[in-house]
């Protein structure tokens, strides 16, 4: 169980479900997520959106890259989930999000 929260930690980018993980690791979806949370405070997909919203900003502040590269680098399959993530997650759109990074 170790080993599954160390990996959900050092390979958030990767985009992949906790149901993913539990697998890879042999465990139990359930138990897992208690597990982490437990450890953490937080359950996987918060913490996994809260290091991509870091991430994300730190490469808006550093980048001049297209919103899709950074949606590739974050782990999203395509721009379009990379594009409603960041509408969900910052409650603006990248566009919008970009001007006031940028200030």
């Amino acid at each position: 169980m170790q080993k599954a929260v160390e990996y959900i930690k050092q390979n958030w980018k990767e985009g992949r479900s906790l149901k993913e993980i539990a697998k890879i690791h042999k465990v139990d979806p359930g138990n897992l997520e208690r597990e982490f949370r437990s450890k953490e405070g937080i359950t996987v997909k918060h913490f996994t959106d809260n290091m991509k919203r870091e991430f994300l900003q730190k490469l808006i502040s550093e980048d001049h890259r297209y919103g899709y590269e950074m949606g590739l680098k974050l782990g999203f399959k395509n721009d379009r989930a990379f594009y409603r993530w960041v509408k969900h997650a910052f409650g603006c759109s990248f566009r919008e999000l970009i001007k006031k990074e940028r200030k």
